[in-house]
């Protein structure tokens, strides 16, 4: 009964080892599974690198600025929605005879209003600066037209058309943010890969995991013998043998 007790006090006693992790267990981690970051490191910023140096077709803006004449926020924003319509864009569309949908002009028009005012900017963008200039004056000319026919709202006022410039600047230079992307999300992945793989490893690596997942004190350690030093003692002990061996 006795030994039944102790047993079971025993028991109840141990506990399940958890892993506490500190600054010093850390980069014992990440010096122990440094390649491992370095790979990864290395994989994805090759492939950011790779994607960042495709070329990319340069696409440039054009802007015309209209004020809309509105009383309320609700009208503004109604004569906003409808620039984009396709009521407005057929007819640009059928003017310059683009090869383009509906769909696919409306994502090349940017429309915003300038300091939360009446004064609305209207945006075209294309990989023909000229082009991004008419699709931009033309988008006025038909809206003004609509919204006077459709809405009978005659308060548009042309305050600049869109102008070419001389010398365009696409507004997609080329640009090493995948690059970037690729080096942080590397190094992130490899550390995570590094502290799962260690989490999973139970080997016993020294004195403090003996005390801390067995509650055993060590009482000394052995060195770990190299094959040569082995090879060296032993040759070294043969040698010693013969000469007892010849002096006898």
């Amino acid at each position: 009964m006795k030994e039944e007790v102790t047993a079971i006090g025993r028991s109840a006693s141990w506990k399940s080892p958890v892993k506490e992790i500190d600054l010093k267990e850390i980069y014992t981690v990440i010096k122990r599974r440094i390649w491992i970051i370095v790979l990864s490191t290395v994989l994805l910023a090759t492939l950011g690198g790779i994607y960042s140096s495709i070329p990319e077709a340069p696409v440039y803006g054009s802007s015309a600025r209209v004020m809309l004449s509105v009383e309320n926020a609700e009208m503004l924003g109604t004569l906003k929605v409808f620039i984009k319509e396709p009521v407005v864009l057929e007819r640009v569309i059928k003017q310059l005879g683009l090869q383009q949908s509906v769909g696919n002009l409306r994502e090349h028009i940017s429309v915003s209003s300038v300091d939360n005012s009446i004064i609305t900017l209207i945006t075209a963008f294309d990989e023909d600066p000229k082009r991004a200039v008419d699709i931009a004056n033309l988008v006025v000319a038909a809206f003004t037209e609509e919204a006077g026919t459709r809405l009978q709202f005659n308060g548009v006022s042309v305050l600049t058309n869109a102008v070419e410039s001389p010398n365009p600047t696409p507004v997609n230079p080329p640009s090493k943010r995948a690059l970037i992307i690729g080096i942080v999300a590397g190094v992130a992945v490899g550390v995570c890969l590094a502290f799962l793989l260690d989490s999973l490893d139970d080997s016993v690596r020294s004195e403090r995991d003996l005390e801390r997942y067995l509650g055993i004190k060590p009482l000394g350690q052995v060195s770990k013998i190299q094959k040569k030093d082995l090879f060296t003692k032993v040759k070294r002990k043969n040698e010693y043998i013969r000469g007892e061996t010849i002096g006898s």
